[in-house]
């Protein structure tokens, strides 16, 4: 039984006493320390595969390897939720997450590596769905973008720590222990869920197991139906995800590479992203707040364009100061679409089976995360790299277009929901 300061099955979605406080416990806290150990083995990954033989390019594709997991098992990890539950899929996914961590970090040569980090990152997906499936049937809608948007501030807190924990573990103890780290953050989690996640209504379960298995379509054939059903919420506000997610990560790679070419040193660009990460986390809340009274349009498309902003003009930095304030502004602007993907996707998600719509979501949204990379990389191959930054701007704009004129707005008023609902 949740304890008394769990989240209740009936209030949320279709009731007013949700109160964002009660969700520190079951979810906030447990991302933030899931998002540090997942963070704790990122900078050093590279440094592994390449200690353990790894040449570049095989180094490139056990990096890979995680976001190619996520991928792959987006879909089917919403199937299994409907069928076994949502608290049941997170801690098996935990158990699991954590055995896969053991084995990385056990790891004698890059593929035994990059199979590990395979699993990490498709396992990953079964407990991130799962979480996000909790805050569709809880949170009402007025308070979601709210609700999300902490979530995804947890996560950034945790990958800013996460680094810097890893790093200092890895130079004490060796690569590999800080996948050790990462196996004993996902146990701590476990913990959490266990004890303060609340369980799926019994009725709940067993229709979403119904559906799920009733008539036992094939997967492929399910996920052909959700993409029918909901085609226009994946041309208009799916497209202009994937490529809010394209910005995002192209960004991730643009700003060190650009920074080495204007002569900076590794820990001036670490410098820069620390202080990036800190403007993103100073206005993850208002995001959120702007989400849940002005319409999630409101985030998203300012969001979008202050990014683009900041890439078009990076090619016009040449020294630390200068570059600084334009990844300033860029952060100003990624914070405020913090949780926007999350806050869509479980808007968007129908009250049945929401998970497997959700897998369905970030099965699209997240090629362009996957192609961020491969776009900068073959911008620059073709043209220069000062060239990369500003097409993506461009196709940021047009993103952005397609989110103010075609995507759905999807805050609706709920009749007991206020935009002065209950705070922590």
């Amino acid at each position: 039984m949740p304890s008394q300061g769990s989240p209740s099955n009936t209030t949320g979605a279709a009731g007013g006493s949700f109160r964002l406080s009660s969700f520190v416990l079951p979810f906030y806290i447990p991302a933030f320390i899931s998002a540090t150990g997942a963070a704790m083995v990122m900078p050093v990954l590279p440094l592994y595969a390449r200690s353990l033989g790894a040449g570049i390019t095989v180094t490139g594709v056990v990096v890979a390897m995680f976001g190619l997991g996520t991928l792959v098992l987006n879909a089917p990890a919403g199937f299994a939720i409907s069928r076994f539950g949502k608290k049941r899929a997170m801690v098996l996914s935990l158990v699991i997450e954590s055995l896969f961590a053991v084995l990385a970090g056990l790891a004698a040569n890059p593929y035994t590596l990059g199979v590990a980090v395979f699993g990490l990152g498709a396992i990953h997906s079964v407990f991130f769905i799962a979480r996000l499936t909790y805050f569709r049937e809880l949170v009402p809608t007025a308070q979601r973008g709210r609700a999300l948007a902490l979530l995804g501030g947890e996560s950034r807190f945790g990958s800013f720590i996460g680094p810097i924990i890893g790093g200092f573990v890895a130079a004490g103890l060796g690569f590999g222990s800080a996948f050790f780290g990462h196996a004993i953050a996902s146990v701590v989690v476990m913990v959490f869920v266990v004890i303060w996640v609340p369980p799926d209504p019994a009725r709940s379960l067993r229709a979403d197991r119904s559906a799920a298995t009733a008539p036992r379509v094939a997967s492929l054939a399910r996920v052909s139906a959700i993409l029918r059903e909901n085609l226009s919420i994946f041309a208009t506000a799916g497209s202009a995800i994937i490529v809010l997610q394209l910005l995002r990560a192209g960004r991730k790679v643009i700003f060190p590479l650009w920074g080495d070419a204007i002569g900076l040193d590794v820990a001036q660009i670490g410098m820069i992203f620390g202080i990036m990460f800190a403007v993103e986390t100073a206005v993850v809340y208002p995001a959120g707040i702007i989400m849940d009274r002005f319409g999630r349009k409101r985030a998203a498309v300012p969001c979008m364009v202050i990014v683009s902003l900041s890439l078009a003009i990076l090619p016009l930095t040449a020294s630390f100061l200068s570059m600084l304030a334009v990844a300033v502004v860029s952060g100003l602007g990624n914070g405020l679409g913090s949780g926007i993907n999350m806050t869509l996707s479980t808007d968007y998600a129908p009250k049945k089976n929401p998970g497997e719509f959700i897998g369905v979501w970030r099965t699209i949204v997240d090629t362009g995360s996957t192609a961020g990379p491969v776009v900068i990389g073959s911008i620059a191959d073709v043209f220069t790299l000062g060239a990369s930054p500003v097409v993506i701007a461009a196709i940021g704009v047009v993103g952005a277009a397609i989110m103010q004129f075609t995507a759905k707005e999807t805050l609706v008023r709920e009749p007991t929901a206020r935009h002065d609902a209950p705070l922590p």
